[in-house]
């Protein structure tokens, strides 16, 4: 073989080595996504009476809005519904607010961004026979609870009652430097006329300046 050819089969079998090793990161990247994918499997969680409840969450339109689907095992009338374009699960509790003896369970979403806006997504047990879902009732403008609200939210349970913490922004505050203080919110759980119900018992501002 010439030197020319040499040098021509040489440029080849290079250009053949990048398209190798293209065609492996692309088969790497794949991999990666599909394990994403798969990370958002179905979770279990047991009731104190047995019960187990199933959340399954997934982001067919992007991260930052989920398809949660809540369906039960076990309760006489099983549950299975699918909730759309909500915001992300950001923790999940099991308890039993109203001390009846059967347990709630309570998923927290939280929105993308740098507010961080939560709200809460709530099914009570009706004495294991079905599940009901509990209304956790919306902002209100004028609601003293929430002057100086924008977000940033974390939910506890603490002495069998809901706790929902948060900044308060005074006037003139930017988004990463509150300095009302922090504000408690406690929910307690109660039975009304349509749906179970979250409602607010008491609320205090803490470390105010």
């Amino acid at each position: 073989m010439s030197l020319t050819g040499q040098k021509k089969r040489a440029l080849q079998l290079s250009i053949l080595l990048v398209v190798a090793m293209l065609v492996s990161t692309v088969g790497l990247i794949s991999c990666s996504d599909i394990k994403d994918i798969s990370s958002d499997a179905p979770k279990e969680y047991k009731t104190k009476t047995g019960k187990i409840i199933i959340i399954s969450e997934t982001h067919p339109v992007g991260q930052s809005l989920s398809t949660i689907e809540i369906s039960t095992k076990d309760f006489e009338h099983n549950y299975q519904e699918i909730y759309k374009d909500r915001d992300s699960i950001s923790d999940v509790f099991v308890a039993d607010l109203d001390g009846n003896g059967f347990d709630e369970i309570y998923i927290i979403t939280t929105s993308a961004g740098s507010s961080s806006y939560a709200t809460v997504l709530g099914f009570a047990s009706n004495k294991d026979k079905s599940l009901s879902m509990i209304n956790f009732p919306e902002i209100q403008k004028r609601d003293e609870n929430f002057e100086g609200y924008m977000g940033h939210d974390t939910f506890k349970i603490e002495d069998q009652k809901l706790e929902r913490i948060f900044p308060i922004y005074n006037e003139g505050d930017n988004n990463q430097n509150p300095t009302g203080g922090t504000r408690k919110l406690v929910y307690g759980l109660y039975l009304g006329e349509a749906m179970w119900q979250l409602k607010v018992e008491k609320s205090e501002t803490l470390n105010s300046l």
